[in-house]
């Protein structure tokens, strides 16, 4: 229930880089709480505890993001090192796109998303679905999201090269509940959440469903609004729905359910290239798992899954996107220090494009991909953990393609302190999209493919040291480099009139630290803080910086409980060299910075309210920059307030 804390306390259990720790528990709780393990899905899907990889992966503490006022994936993700997104998503529109970049350079597109074991991936030409879905999954419907940087998370197959964000929906527990959520604030906002859930005998559930609107209120630089009533304005409905059966305790049947309408409008505001247009979209999300023991040693799953996207950007530019997946997963345990993992999956992709209206500008792509990959973990001793992974996907459309991972973890120092390192391959091949010959008039501009185009490639390496500074403080650095090549991006071309798909020549390269410090005072009111600063240079072989990326983030949180019942605290975001997706000077973006301020009280048992500030300091830092005026650029909305109030029966 969300107005319940869990606690998890540092000395008992140590964090991921910059996790967010959790709760605000009394000491003497915390000595009388036995607490489970932080886990992690970065091998094979299967959850591992965290100290036992060496690949970087961050987990978001769900609970911990709603005390403060987050409720969004999109939002969540912000509070985690070397993560930027822009703020509010496409033009600062909150309930918008989310476009992500992770460790300066890694854009939507070298992205991969999954949510309850199904990769919502395009290889049709859809490049916004990971943007789309961060933009609006909210947190009332996750159980669990992590983030696994770099290419290690390409052993999930294509499209990975920056990263894959895990999602889950959650398992009902506990005793039949209800909860309810409302949040108002700026811009005519409004978030709604209804909950239920609950587990008896063999049956658990988890009903949910959500509606969120805002009116954003988007302006440029000069003080321009859009002429156009409610231009801005973004609304969306969603319904969750997890049935698990229990027929003993070796067996588990998952039956999955995810639906989501929204809509929102766009002005462009640019006197050279005027545009209104008012989006809609429509996803859904059905996943079957069977999961099994049939000996102490070996655990099994099988796992079918169908989403299908469907999106209308106005002026006749249709998408629709159908995909299904098969999955058989085997992790085999032959004694305490070897497991092996193996999975076989197939991947069917269906992706529709209607561009202006007519069958002229309309392609159709359908794409198979079997994949087969295999991890072994090998553990000498509980200090030592070590892993290699590799993936194989056979595609109708681009052959044989390969990615590998490589893996160790050690701890000393009396566990106080431990050493990881990674290194991970990776592709993304291009989509139909900008294989195509047609040019494609949409709203956002003519485009032009290339059936040239070649896979682009990526190689990461990570390294890094954690140490338990004392017992609730912990001190962690990371070193990463991730080089590409072959580099896939639109240029304009002037006898076309067209932005046409190109391989960039030499390589992009992001070298890079990450550092992360976090403790707790239970002693001092419950107060607990986070901070962390992440360094790249994300550069082109001919040292221009990559687009679409970021040089420096910063990411920082104290809270403390002055008084039972009470939490308050400050956030802070920061990132500075910002660089837009175009290469013109204007569109250059300037550095930012926000604070906000949040505050919960827990009224009684099944009262919680809650409050926060976004933008205390009223910044009107560049969202979006314009490709000839910077006057056309659009700006933050400035401060913003929402508060409301959780009840549970």
């Amino acid at each position: 229930m969300q107005h319940i804390s869990k606690a998890l306390h540092l000395g008992a259990c140590s964090m991921v880089p910059a996790l967010i720790h959790a709760g605000y528990v009394t000491a003497q709780e915390v000595q009388n709480t036995e607490l489970p393990p932080i886990t992690v899905s970065a091998h094979g899907g299967l959850a591992i505890p965290y100290d036992s990889t060496g690949v970087s992966v961050e987990v978001v503490d769900i609970a911990q993001m709603k005390r403060e006022g987050i409720y969004t994936a999109a939002e969540a993700l912000t509070t985690l090192p070397g993560v930027y997104i822009t703020p509010g998503g496409g033009t600062n529109q909150k309930g918008n796109v989310a476009p992500v970049v992770i460790r300066g350079m890694s854009s939507d597109s070298y992205t991969s998303t999954m949510i309850d074991g199904m990769r919502l991936a395009s290889n049709g030409g859809d490049t916004v679905i990971t943007s789309n879905v961060l933009g609006r999954t909210d947190l009332f419907t996750l159980s669990n999201l992590e983030l696994l940087k770099g290419s290690q998370g390409a052993v999930y197959g294509g499209g990975a090269m920056g990263g894959v964000i895990f999602m889950e929906t959650p398992e009902g527990k506990g005793e039949p509940s209800l909860t309810l959520f409302q949040d108002v604030g700026s811009h005519d906002s409004y978030t709604g959440n209804i909950v239920t859930q609950g587990r008896s005998q063999n049956l658990a559930w988890f009903l949910a469903a959500s509606y969120t609107r805002t009116d954003n209120d988007v302006q440029q630089a000069n003080g321009n609004t859009s002429a156009h009533r409610n231009a801005f304005e973004s609304e969306s409905r969603s319904e969750v729905l997890r049935l698990d059966y229990f027929p003993n305790e070796d067996n588990q049947l998952t039956i999955t359910y995810r639906r989501e309408d929204s809509e929102f409008g766009y002005d462009s505001m640019d006197p050279f290239w005027p545009a209104y247009n008012h989006y809609r979209f429509r996803s859904s999300l059905f996943t079957l798992k069977w999961q099994t023991k049939p000996t102490k040693e070996l655990t099994s799953s099988m796992m079918a899954g169908y989403y299908c996207f469907d999106a209308d950007y106005g002026g006749g530019y249709l998408q629709d996107m159908r995909n299904f997946q098969l999955e058989w997963r085997n992790e085999y345990r032959l004694n305490d220090a070897h497991t092996t993992t193996a999975s076989l999956a197939w991947n069917r992709n269906d992706f529709d494009c209607l561009s202006g209206g007519t069958t002229d500008n309309q392609y159709k792509n359908l794409e198979n991909i079997i994949g087969f990959s295999v991890e072994h973990r090998y553990t000498p001793t509980q200090n030592w953990n070590i892993s290699l992974a590799g993936r194989l996907d056979h595609s109708n459309v681009h052959d044989a393609l390969f990615s590998t991972r490589a893996a160790a973890s050690y701890s000393f120092n009396n566990a106080q302190t431990r050493v990881f390192s990674s290194v991970g391959t990776g592709y993304r091949a291009p989509s139909s999209f900008q294989r195509s010959t047609a040019v494609f008039r949409s709203p956002f501009g003519a485009y032009i493919g290339n059936p040239d185009l070649s896979c682009e490639q990526s190689v990461s390496v990570d390294a890094g040291i954690e140490h338990h500074l004392t017992e609730n403080h912990r001190l962690s650095l990371t070193f990463f480099h991730e080089q590409r090549t072959d580099a896939i991006k639109p240029v304009w071309d002037h006898e076309l009139m067209a932005s046409r798909y190109v391989n960039t020549p030499g390589h992009w390269t992001c070298v890079g630290a990450e550092v992360a410090l976090q403790g707790s005072f239970a002693s001092a009111m419950d107060a607990g803080y986070k901070l962390s600063w992440t360094y790249t240079q994300p550069k082109t072989s001919d040292d221009t910086q990559i687009p679409s990326s970021v040089r420096q983030t910063w990411v920082a949180d104290v809270h403390c409980s002055p008084f039972a019942d009470l939490t308050t605290g400050f956030g802070f975001v920061a990132a500075v060299g910002r660089s837009h997706y175009a290469e013109q000077p204007y569109s250059k973006l300037d550095n930012y910075y926000s604070l906000r301020w949040y505050a919960q009280y827990k009224l009684n048992e099944h009262v919680t309210l809650h409050m926060a500030v976004e933008n205390l300091t009223n910044q009107k830092y560049v969202t979006e920059g314009h490709y000839m005026d910077p006057a056309y650029s659009f700006i933050s909305a400035g401060t913003t307030i929402h508060a409301g109030c959780t009840v549970t029966f």
